[in-house]
This record gives structure tokens, sequence and C-alpha cells, in this order.
């Protein structure tokens, strides 16, 4: 347990909670968000962390109250969410691909506001395209990917209404309305992001620094599919055409929760 906790304060030290772009609000009680974050902890992990806590300088006690009060969810939520939610999941899915550009991958996630730092809300936007033999525009400064896909542009923490975003919208033709209504179709389907592809990945929820997904297939999955997207770690087959997936971040879990 001491290392999980030394861990987390050598990342402090390299992260510093990325300190020019992330404060807490002023009206935040950082003691008493620590006493009423800590209680979701394992005891033995608690007990650790508050003693940590109480021992550690203002920046490690930042850290620690930011990696406790990440947002949270789990395999049950992720399920209850598909079957309340499963005629929005389906129309997303069939929706989304309509808004991008043939032969593109684009990956989008939106982020609200944080009630806690002071983040407003934010995008991510990343944009792929599909290699094919006919096409000439590689170059040779095109980062290429091991599943025939080119990265075109990767971009974190997109402000809504900034010209950096405009710019990223206006290379694949989307514009301010384009992101209204994909947005509107990830809220009916309580989910957060969205990739296009032969296979659909849809973003559930972030837990800590990890991420729950559905995948999407176009139709119910073979035997040879089962043994690969069902290996008990980060993907679990769910039914028809539907994988569970969870994203493991730095440190933490990096397979699904047990039952």
């Amino acid at each position: 347990m001491k290392k999980i906790i030394l861990v987390l304060i050598i990342l402090s030290t390299v992260l510093k909670l990325q300190a020019q772009e992330y404060k807490f609000r002023e009206n935040i009680n950082k003691d008493s968000l620590f006493n009423a974050s800590v209680k979701k902890l394992p005891e033995k992990m608690r007990e650790e962390y508050i003693k940590t806590y109480k021992d550690a300088n203002d920046e490690t006690k930042e850290f620690l109250l930011f990696m406790i009060s990440m947002p949270e969810s789990s395999k049950k939520e992720l399920i209850e969410n598909y079957e309340n939610k499963k005629t929005e999941i389906l129309k997303l899915k069939q929706e989304y691909p309509k808004f991008v550009p043939k032969d593109y991958i684009v990956d989008i996630e939106f982020e609200p506001e944080n009630k806690i730092l002071i983040v407003t809300e934010q995008l991510t936007i990343k944009i792929y395209k599909i290699n094919n033999n006919s096409d000439k525009s590689n170059g040779n400064n095109a980062i290429q990917r091991n599943d025939n896909l080119k990265v075109v542009s990767q971009n974190w923490n997109l402000k809504p209404g900034s010209k950096e975003l405009e710019e990223v919208l206006k290379s694949i033709g989307w514009t301010s309305r384009t992101l209204t209504e994909i947005k509107k179709l990830l809220e009916n389907a309580n989910c957060i992001s969205i990739e296009n592809g032969n296979v659909s990945t849809i973003g559930f929820a972030r837990s800590g620094m990890g991420k729950y997904y559905y995948k999407v297939f176009e139709k119910p999955l073979t035997k040879q599919q089962k043994d690969k997207y069902d290996n008990g770690c980060e993907y679990i087959y769910y039914k028809d055409n539907v994988v569970l997936e969870y994203g493991g971040g730095a440190i933490g879990p990096q397979c699904f929760e047990g039952d």
C-alpha cells in the first residue's frame, strides 16, 4: 500500500497537478473534501492516505485530494446504462458516422465544467485518416499507426468558441452546430465520447484515471471475435453485438473489477 502512495507522490512531483492549468475553486474547503472523499477508499489504503495527507506539504496534499476526488464509475453502472439507454446508444452509433468525412475516423469527447477545479467545459478531438494505396498525401512527416490509420491531429483541452477549436472543426468540415448535434446524441445516451469505425467505441464514463466504454459491432460477434473480445481484463463480451471495455490509466486498475 505504501508503494501506491509513493507512486502518487512521485506523480504529483512530475505533474504538479498541471498547476498552470488546474486550480481548486476558492469556495472549496479542501480538508472537508478530503475527509468526505477518503471514505470511499479501502480501509488499509484509507489509513495510509490519511497519514500521508497529514504529513504532506500543500502541493502533495492537493495532488492526493485531486486523485481521490476524481469521478467514479463501475461495470455495474456501465451495464445498467446500456440496458436503460440501449435505443439511444444504438442511435448514437448509427447517426454519428454521418457527420464524419469519408475515409476518416474521428474520436470526440466532451468534458463538462469541473465543480471542484477551475476547469471550464472542454473537448478532445482526435482525427485519423484511413490509409489506402491511392492516398498520396501521407508524406514523410505523417504519424503512422499499426491499424492502417494516419494521425491527422490530436487535440486536447479545446475550449468551446476558441479559435483553436474552430480550426480543428474546419479541417473536417464541422461547425459549432455539428458539435451541438453530436453532444445532444451523447447526452441522450448518457455517454461522453464516441469514435466511429468498423467497430464504434462509445465512452460511457471516466473513473479515476480509467474509462468505461461500449464497443458496438455491426453484427453479433462471431466465435473468433468473442475469443478476442472476452479476455476478462479490458474486454468483456456482453451480448449480441456489444462488448464492454475498460481502459486503465497511468496508475490504478488496468482491468475490469470483479463481480
